[in-house]
């Protein structure tokens, strides 16, 4: 019998009872069965992780000088931060964390801010995961407001699909300032002429002459098109959008990740799980056209492309994948 979501919901909050107490092994334990139920769970793989560290850390101090006195966590309501999200807080900041603590904190604070009504459990969480891995206030504050400039994106969306044209009130449950408004104003602008559009096509190639035809065709038959020359850039592009369909090439020269590795990435971030994504590529061998089968790929395309069977393709797989939700949400 498949584990439920509150099933595992459950030992992640024995989790935290636990590793408040002080029992690290205990803990281990629970996050061993956790990842038995879900190998990809977020939080059990940044706990087992961080749970490393602090015996790495535990053993070093035993056998060296006494352990030093660990550092405050400045108070949420300390006056020294109020002004803190006025200023423009560095990348640095988000890649000093480890990938998987990086992971696991914006999924909590997805959760969270989700429909924009934050709760004090949720704040309390919110802080019990910075305290346990030693996330700084800053820290905090660039990646809470990331996050909840996108959830709030999604609202707007979500908002406009249902009929609303009036975003004052999803402005105010998401604590958007003047400031911030100004800068959503061109994203909100570009996110409303994909709503009207027929579907978002994020397309991904080193061509960019190729990638222009692309947009050119995409345009002319009622799509908005979003185009990036690397994988580096379409995930940057995807912290604040999910597209409808991924048109995506394989070579990408040897600086960047190839089309196999951004597939990987791409369908390891749960909401991507269900969004067609189609290779295109002039590498017409059969042991890429295969791999790319296996892994799980909805289509493989190969240059020079004939636009209608492009057309095709894309309107099959985004009418398929909407049919099935509607089916779900029947």
């Amino acid at each position: 019998m498949k584990p439920s979501h509150e099933n595992i919901g459950e030992l992640l909050r024995s989790v935290d009872a636990v590793i408040k107490s002080g029992d690290l092994q205990k803990a281990s334990i629970l996050i061993d069965t956790i990842l038995e139920l879900n190998p990809r769970n977020v939080y059990a793989r940044a706990y087992r992780e961080r749970i490393e560290e602090l015996e790495k850390l535990s053993v070093k101090k035993s056998t060296s000088s006494p352990a030093a006195t660990p550092p405050i966590v400045p108070s949420l309501d300390d006056d020294r931060h109020k002004d803190s999200m006025a200023r423009v807080i560095p990348s640095k900041y988000e890649q000093k964390l480890s990938a998987a603590v990086l992971e696991a904190y914006k999924t909590l604070l997805n959760e969270i801010w989700r429909d924009g009504d934050v709760t004090p459990l949720e704040v309390e969480r919110m802080y019990s995961m910075r305290e346990f891995f030693d996330i700084s206030l800053e820290e905090h504050e660039y990646l809470e407001q990331n996050v909840r400039l996108t959830c709030y994106l999604n609202a707007v969306k979500d908002a406009w699909n249902k009929g609303t044209r009036d975003f004052s009130r999803i402005k105010t449950i998401f604590n958007i300032t003047d400031q911030e408004e100004v800068i959503l104003r061109p994203k909100v602008d570009r996110l409303i002429k994909s709503l009207k559009a027929k579907g978002v096509i994020l397309s991904l190639d080193d061509d960019k002459n190729f990638l222009l035809l692309v947009e050119r065709l995409l345009e002319k038959n009622g799509y908005h098109s979003l185009n990036t020359t690397s994988g580096e850039e379409a995930l940057n592009l995807l912290e604040n959008f999910t597209p409808d369909l991924v048109l995506c090439d394989i070579a990408f020269g040897l600086k960047n990740m190839n089309g196999f590795m951004f597939y990987e990435l791409f369908r390891s971030i749960e909401r991507f799980a269900a969004i067609p994504f189609i290779f295109i590529s002039a590498l017409n061998q059969i042991e890429l056209i295969t791999t790319g089968k296996k892994i799980g790929v909805d289509d493989y395309i190969t240059k020079p492309v004939d636009n209608d069977v492009l057309l095709a393709a894309i309107e099959g797989r985004i009418r398929r994948v909407r049919e099935m939700k509607k089916a779900v949400d029947f």
